[in-house]
């Protein structure tokens, strides 16, 4: 059993010169770090689901599980001075009598501060 939720979506920053920063190196399958996003220059953000092919090269690179799903893709334009929002949220709930722990759904955050967020759920659902 995994120690952890695996992803069901990854993220990629897409800049006002054309480039763009995935999440995870779609060649490669290594880990882009949230940190490295030029923020200055970022145009769009969006989440995006997992191929089989990426989610393999994942595994292969970073020995982390991840899944592939044909989930929707759901992306943010952003205009000059715009803050992104954009985050995952996990619950975990420790069972001390059985000495377990259980993993909630993750949610992914996705918006503009100041505006409507949007909540997605792993089947790529908006959620309140």
């Amino acid at each position: 059993m995994l120690g952890y939720c695996p992803l069901v979506y990854f993220w990629i920053a897409e800049y006002t010169d054309g480039s763009a920063l995935p999440q995870f190196d779609p060649e490669t399958g290594k880990e882009n770090r949230f940190s490295e996003i030029d923020h200055q220059k970022l145009h769009r953000f969006g989440w995006y689901p997992f191929s089989p092919k990426l989610a393999q090269q994942i595994l292969k690179a970073e020995k982390t599980v991840v899944t592939p799903t044909t989930n929707p893709s759901y992306a943010v334009t952003l205009e000059k001075g715009d803050r992104l929002v954009a985050h995952r949220t996990n619950s975990i709930k420790l069972c001390v009598r059985s000495g377990g722990v259980e993993y909630a759904e993750t949610v992914y955050v996705l918006g503009i501060k100041g505006k409507p967020l949007k909540y997605l759920n792993e089947n790529g659902e908006e959620v309140t």
